[in-house]
């Protein structure tokens, strides 16, 4: 009898999670992708829908796939890393999933096909490249201060990592003064945190962000692991007035191999690992 693999992802159906993992487990039978919306809570609604499964849709395997989205410090290698505590997540290694869709070669071959290239002034892909980093560098302030506020809140006080509406709209200044002083206020409206938070911690820590995203890893294009991708794009955007933000993603998730990003191989052999053993 064969294996029932379920995979819980944040979304929707047409999500780019949900086309993500259908990219990554193309092919393999009795593997569902379930979408559950917000990532908040997520346990309590697997463990809900657990208790209501019957015992022939039943998975005799289960995983949420998520991204880290500041909740999970970035690894030092490309890993697909299980959550310490809740054995059934697994983390992607970059910090959101939109991270996967931008790619040079894609966004040039995007570019020439709608014959946008001309319009944006882009020749070739390494100008797609240089275009990157200079949206990259808009929002290095911003994206810092955002890791600063992940890597100092805990479960308990949870004061999110931006200010804005929601990630992918962006601060009125970007400037690194501006996004300071308006991190702060959001750390000290979190009254119970004050008592054990000193500005100078989170200087030190912002301090150590900051100086990670120099000329070398903006060069190497290490934004597209740390940055928040919603974030990115906005930024881009501003650099590309009336780019086509939807219809670029639907052409990179048509162009999207798996096979190019370690931790999503490593969630192919996951998966195949547990449908034959």
């Amino acid at each position: 009898m064969s294996k029932f693999i379920k995979i819980y992802c944040e979304g929707g159906k047409g999500s780019h999670d949900y086309d993500i993992l259908d990219s990554v487990i193309a092919e393999l039978p009795s593997v569902e992708i379930e979408p559950i919306g917000g990532i908040r809570g997520a346990g309590a609604i697997i463990q809900y829908k657990a208790e209501r499964e019957g015992s022939v849709d039943k998975p005799d395997f289960k995983l949420l796939f998520r991204d880290r989205d500041f909740d999970k410090p970035v690894p030092d290698a490309p890993i697909l890393e299980q959550d310490e505590n809740k054995k059934y997540c697994y983390y992607a290694y970059r910090n959101t999933i939109e991270n996967y869709l931008f790619d040079t070669s894609d966004f040039y071959s995007f570019l020439k096909t709608n014959e946008l290239d001309k319009k944006y002034s882009i020749h070739n892909e390494e100008e797609v490249k240089q275009k990157f980093i200079e949206a990259a560098k808009k929002i290095k302030c911003y994206q810092a201060v955002r890791h600063t506020m992940g890597k100092m809140r805990t479960p308990e006080i949870d004061f999110r990592t931006r200010w804005t509406e929601k990630s992918g709209k962006l601060p009125e200044h970007l400037d690194e003064n501006y996004c300071k002083q308006k991190a702060l206020e959001k750390i000290n409206q979190a009254k119970s945190f004050t008592d054990f938070w000193t500005q100078t911690g989170f200087n030190e820590i912002y301090s150590t962000f900051i100086n990670q995203f120099d000329d070398d890893f903006m060069n190497k294009l290490d934004f597209l692991i740390y940055f928040q991708g919603k974030d990115f794009a906005s930024s881009l955007q501003l650099l590309l007035l009336g780019f086509p933000l939807k219809k670029y993603y639907k052409y990179a998730k048509k162009c999207f191999d798996y096979k190019k990003f370690p931790d999503l191989i490593a969630l192919r052999d996951l998966i195949e690992s547990k449908l034959t053993h």
